[in-house]
């Protein structure tokens, strides 16, 4: 009964987003990646922060903040194509030898920004927004950085993108 009504609700969920298959996809694999947690009751068991009190994560934390990031990838391949096959190709070009020409795809100024913002969540975790965190700057040079963080982000992103509501 659970795993059916899990099911439903991701798969609705799926539907509110979009008439695409691949939103309903999407909507699966997220059903998918939650039926452990559910058939082993710990759904309810991670509610507090991730290496609460502590500076770094034991390896455990960091593995599974890992492939919770990864999963979470996959299924949004699908949510942002524009069919399956699209997702699919996607993932397999992704997943092919370029895997391994990192260097090539992602210059040092993009690794430097991810490491960077990587810090900024994990220092500003226990704040509601982790960018917060960013409080030893005085209000000017904060705001500096926002306008910068709006720039490189329209640098980065090479073309035009619409909002993703904007389609529905």
């Amino acid at each position: 009964m659970k795993i059916r009504n899990t099911f439903i609700i991701f798969i609705v969920s799926g539907f509110w987003h979009g008439a695409n298959w691949t939103f309903v996809i999407w909507g699966a694999l997220n059903a998918i990646y939650f039926l452990p947690l559910l058939l082993t009751n710990k759904n309810r068991v991670n509610t507090n922060l991730v290496a609460e009190g502590k500076y770094f994560p034991s390896f455990r934390e960091l593995w599974q903040m890992g492939i919770t990031f990864f999963i979470t990838l996959i299924a949004w391949v699908f949510f942002r194509a524009d069919n399956v096959s699209h997702a699919i190709s996607y993932l397999q070009h992704t997943f092919s030898s370029s895997l391994f020409s990192w260097v090539e795809i992602f210059p040092a100024t993009i690794l430097g920004l991810v490491l960077f913002f990587i810090l900024v969540e994990w220092l500003g975790r226990s704040n509601e927004y982790a960018i917060a965190k960013v409080d030893f700057l005085k209000k000017p040079l904060r705001w500096a950085f926002y306008i910068l963080l709006i720039v490189l982000m329209f640098a980065f992103t090479g073309e035009e993108q619409q909002f993703i509501y904007f389609q529905f």
